[in-house]
């Protein structure tokens, strides 16, 4: 039985998220088309016949902006430190980008064990794959080249196939029926995330912070109760929108999403709160990961 935990790093949207929930065939990480999408590192657990492997759903690898963007940095470096595996996630460019470029650098000082996977490779030829898989073979940084797509499934017999290779014999670490081991609470609270960050502009998303107040299940609902932090009081208005428009429109959007994970009808509430420049605060940035 082959079994272990592995990264998956890469830039902001590089599809990340994308490739364990294809994985894994249910939509637990938030996908948009929005830096800073995955705040908190998410567990995927894969299990089928010969293996159980532990995915860790990183955030996007960049240069901080504040304690935020500094924290979600250092779970990827400690990530990379328990790792039996560091997986390097690169789109189909033939260009190496800034973001990249600092990727490469990161994988550069990894002295894991460590693979390349070239993702939204069915939208390449014959010749580009050609002309990638040897451009990242001459930089002699990674044990393999891997080359898949998130949307159709692409290369991701071989994708397994090539991380189990590299894996240690070793035990069931979780039971098979389970596919994370991320809280309820905590998917609720990201998918409440993605409305915001689908519906709002840029900067005010990732100025929202969630907890969780009630998660009670009775026989036919789910009652969720949420408190939305917002980084400053001019935001409140943007939120709630002309005649509460936004607000209900992410309600509504957040609760269906909700009931289409849980199968259960939802109710949810949501309280509107301003704590400011939360994400300069380490403590509070500390809890938020946590």
């Amino acid at each position: 039985m082959k079994s272990g935990f592995v990264n998956l790093i890469g830039r902001p949207n590089v599809g990340k998220s994308s490739i364990l929930n294809r994985l894994i065939g249910v939509r637990l990480s938030i996908v948009t088309d929005r830096p800073q999408t995955t705040r908190k590192s998410m567990k995927f657990i894969y299990t089928d016949d010969d293996s159980q492997i532990i995915f860790f759903d990183n955030p996007g690898y960049q240069e901080p902006k504040n304690k935020l963007g500094a924290e979600m940095q250092n779970i990827i470096f400690n990530n990379m430190k328990d790792a039996d595996l560091n997986i390097y996630v690169m789109d189909n460019s033939l260009e190496t980008g800034r973001l990249d470029r600092a990727v490469i650098e990161l994988a550069k000082s990894d002295k894991e064990k460590k693979i390349l996977v070239v993702n939204k490779a069915d939208m390449l030829s014959t010749e580009e794959k050609k002309d990638l898989k040897e451009k990242y073979k001459s930089m002699k940084l990674f044990e393999a080249i891997v080359f898949i797509s998130a949307v159709s499934g692409d290369g991701f017999h071989e994708f397994l196939a090539t991380v189990k290779e590299f894996l240690p014999e070793g035990p069931i670490y979780y039971d098979e029926e389970m596919i994370t081991g991320t809280s309820t609470r905590e998917i609720m609270e990201e998918i409440l995330r993605e409305k915001f960050l689908l519906n709002l502009n840029e900067e005010i998303p990732h100025g929202i912070m969630i907890d969780t107040e009630e998660f009670r299940e009775e026989e036919d609902r789910v009652y969720i109760t949420m408190t939305v932090y917002l980084e400053r009081e001019n935001h409140k208005a943007i939120v709630i929108g002309k005649n509460g428009n936004m607000i209900n429109r992410i309600i509504k959007e957040a609760k269906k999403a909700m009931e289409h994970f849980l199968e259960e009808k939802v109710t949810l509430k949501l309280n509107i709160k301003v704590r400011k420049n939360w994400r300069k605060n380490l403590s509070i940035v500390k809890k938020e990961l946590k």
